[in-house]
């Protein structure tokens, strides 16, 4: 099927925006003040210098700052669009990432 004017744009952004919320373990519903409580939380978690044996800390620490990015200023960067591709490729994981649960416990299990 094709997809006629924004549909397929529309249906890429807001599928992002769930990425992004996901990553940062917050609502669909949720507010500018705890979007930001949840970046500086998972921020310092992740964040390279308190990681310093951890060669995935710095990847982890810029999709928190990449999600945290799109999900406050719109600006989309490589690093959530590789977690996407990445989370189409676990299936041989046998978790289903189709909802935003599902999404963030593999996140979390992967990553921290």
């Amino acid at each position: 099927m094709h997809d006629h004017g924004g549909q397929g744009e529309a249906r890429l952004l807001r599928e992002r925006d769930e990425k992004a919320r996901a990553i940062l373990g917050v609502g669909a519903a949720a507010e500018a003040e705890e979007i930001r409580r949840a970046f500086r939380r998972l921020s310092r978690a992740c964040h390279p210098d308190t990681n310093p044996d951890d060669t995935d800390a710095a990847w982890r620490f810029r999709l928190v700052c990449c999600a945290y990015k799109f999900l406050t200023e719109g600006d989309m960067c490589s690093e959530l669009e590789e977690a996407r591709r990445s989370a189409d490729k676990e299936s041989e994981a046998q978790r289903r990432l189709d909802n935003d649960w599902a999404y963030w416990c593999w996140w979390r299990d992967k990553y921290f």
